[in-house]
């Protein structure tokens, strides 16, 4: 029988419990995955040397540690990350992004130092990497625009929560959100007060104080610092845990973070200052050198170690281009020597390769050491070296200081010509702008007995300001400048700003370009080569940026002017800031600095060393014994009456420029 020989099938399972159990199965939570975990395994690389590839932690082992404590299973609120450049944290913020997304999605916001920043942010980087990891290209919505349901450049929409990225120098986004996760990137970029409402780190922090009650608020800092005592990443670090990563030395096992060996420490990186540099590193415990190639392997085994693990501060970490497996000692070192004798450049490379905040030396200098140094170049004539000039002017109510300078191949400064115009600046038609006409009309002698006029002048607009748009305006070689305070502004600011003039009723529309210049660095810069010790204090030769002053220039006065402003600690809106004071007259302070600004928007920080050649070449100058000695023949035998060589004058750029000059046939 065929029953009997096929017995009928008995299911094993009702279909109520496959349901039942599809269901729990449903309800049951993704097992737990650390954000670290999630990354290399979902996360794939948007940018630099593994672009396209899975997310490891091979390159930046110090990176698991903060990320993790940023878990939502983790007991930390905030993390700070003081880094430097070249060590791959980057996608530290956007492994943390993605990882809530899929993991624990919620409101989240990234802050970038500026709306533009924050564009660019979402087009290079995070969009990107949206689009090349699978598990967030399935949950974040493709941009709609016939719907607010959809995400656009700076928001991400997704299955429970949002991310709104934008600068913080915005207000709408800084004071309208509510957000339990918070990314603030490079922090010491964005403003001290945004405008004039306050710290936007204060706005910040007010879009977490919704979950403060249940402790779920999450804040990542993270930044290259800047200025000791302006850097809001390095106040954070040195109030959190302070952790530098350590790592075993492979001769004997002790642990040290890698630190940039100076002159009076035994250990840390050594090298020879010329190619090959044979940059090794020296152990602190044993004195055994350790050679690059074992970097690799004592990185990779490093850890972190808190210098305060105290109960009650944040995790703060420290990671800078010494334990960076993404650069080399070498390149460390190249970088070094190259920015060494340049204080600005020194500051930029202690920044983004030691990740430290640069001390800048706001005290004077001894005005009377450089009295005492003065030399003995007559006035108003371009020492040998010199290769061009540059003229600043302070204007007052009752007259205009001004000075001329001489600059060279290596930013060596001659101070050739200063003085004081008298009169009523308010009348644009008065005696004392003729005098200044003059001024940016005079010529120099140089040590052939050639006549060079200044290649720019720069005059301040802040006082006054309707007449001294008028002046530049009938002067080629003038530009109108106006000064930008604060210490993150560079020297050539922007691009100029064409205004308009409005004199006796009339008004020129776009009558004058303002060119903004700021002036910290340059201040900071000038203090700097005045320190700097040359031939005359005893030492072989001068230091590149060394600054020349002449006997038959100036007087006590003019030092004492010269070195009057100091860096001034106040407090401001809660926060401790530096700023640039002066007690006292301070008016050739100011001109040096002007004169400093014109350079540098010509070009001379620019400038490499085949364009310097092309410049001695163009200007002629001759091999140093022969003008030595016609420079000693010309002190001895002053010219009564300057010669009439045609002037060289600049072309209507204004900027200093290899190319353009091989175009045009002369340098400048």
């Amino acid at each position: 029988m065929i029953g009997a020989e096929h017995p009928p099938i008995r299911p094993t399972h009702s279909a109520l419990a496959v349901v039942t159990r599809a269901w729990a199965n449903g309800l049951r939570p993704d097992p737990p995955m650390c954000p670290s975990e999630w990354a290399e395994t979902n996360l794939y690389v948007p940018d630099g040397p593994r672009t396209g590839q899975r997310y490891s932690l091979d390159l930046t082992p110090y990176a698991r540690r903060p990320l993790d404590l940023l878990s939502p299973d983790s007991m930390c609120n905030r993390v700070v990350v003081r880094k430097s450049a070249q060590t791959g944290l980057t996608t530290l913020g956007i492994a943390w992004i993605g990882a809530q997304i899929d993991r624990a999605p919620t409101r989240m916001m990234m802050v970038l130092p500026t709306v533009p920043a924050a564009q660019d942010f979402n087009r290079e980087k995070l969009q990107p990497a949206i689009d090349a990891s699978p598990a967030l290209k399935r949950k974040v919505r493709e941009p709609t625009s016939r719907s607010s349901r959809g995400s656009t450049a700076l928001s991400k929409r997704y299955p429970g929560g949002s991310l709104t990225i934008t600068g913080a120098n915005s207000t709408a986004d800084l004071r309208s959100k509510t957000v339990r996760c918070m990314v603030c990137d490079e922090i010491d970029e964005w403003p001290a007060d945004l405008d004039g409402q306050g710290d936007p780190m204060v706005m910040v922090d007010a879009r977490q104080i919704s979950f403060h009650a249940d402790a779920s608020w999450k804040k990542l800092e993270i930044s290259t610092p800047t200025i000791v005592n302006a850097s809001r990443i390095d106040t954070a670090f040195e109030t959190g845990t302070r952790e530098y990563w350590e790592v075993p030395c492979p001769h004997c096992g002790g642990k040290q973070r890698l630190e940039w060996g100076g002159p009076d420490l035994a250990y840390g990186l050594k090298f020879s200052r010329t190619w090959p540099y044979n940059a090794h590193y020296v152990c602190r415990h044993c004195g055994c050198i350790i050679e690059h190639w074992q970097k690799r392997e004592m990185v990779l085994a490093g850890e972190w170690v808190a210098e305060r693990p105290e109960p009650g501060r944040h995790p703060s970490f420290h990671i800078d281009a010494l334990s960076s497996l993404l650069t080399t000692w070498d390149q460390i070192v190249e970088s070094f020597l190259k920015a060494k004798d340049d204080p600005v450049k020194l500051k930029a490379w202690t920044n983004l390769t030691l990740g430290r905040a640069w001390e800048e030396r706001g005290e004077a200098p001894d005005w009377e050491r450089l009295y005492a140094r003065r030399e003995s170049y007559p006035a108003a004539t371009i020492p040998p070296g010199g290769l061009f000039v540059t003229v600043g002017v302070d204007v007052q109510q009752k007259g205009m200081y001004y000075e001329a300078t001489a600059w060279g191949a290596d930013k060596q400064s001659w101070s050739i010509d200063i003085g004081f115009l008298e009169g009523d600046t308010a009348d644009p038609d008065g005696p004392v702008w003729r005098e200044l006409s003059k001024v940016a009309e005079r010529r120099y002698v140089d040590a052939l007995g050639r006549s060079w006029q200044a290649e720019r002048l720069a005059i301040d607009s802040g006082f006054n300001t309707q007449q001294v748009y008028l002046w530049v305006r009938r002067h080629a070689n003038a530009m109108a400048i106006k000064g930008i305070s604060g210490w993150g502004k560079p020297a050539v600011a922007s691009t100029p700003t064409a205004v308009e003039i409005n004199y006796n009723g009339k008004r020129i529309k776009n009558g004058a370009l303002v060119w903004p210049v700021g002036t910290w660095g340059l201040k900071g810069e000038l203090y700097a080569n005045l320190r700097k010790l040359g031939a005359r204090d005893g030492h072989e030769i001068d230091p590149p940026g060394y600054a020349h002053f002449s006997e038959h220039v100036h007087d006590k006065r003019y030092f004492q002017q010269l070195t009057a402003e100091y860096l001034a600690e106040r407090e401001s809106r809660g926060r401790v800031v530096k700023e640039w004071a002066a007690p006292g007259a301070n008016h050739y302070h100011d001109c040096r600095i002007y004169a400093a600004a014109a350079a540098e928007y010509m070009g001379i920080s620019r400038m490499s060393a085949d364009d310097w050649q092309a410049l001695i070449v163009d200007r002629g100058t001759p091999d140093a014994p022969d003008l030595t000695h016609r420079w000693e023949q010309m002190a001895a035998h002053r010219p009564t009456a300057e010669p009439s060589a045609p002037s060289l004058q600049p072309p209507p750029s204004g900027w200093l420029s290899g190319d353009r000059a091989r175009q045009h046939g002369s340098w400048l």
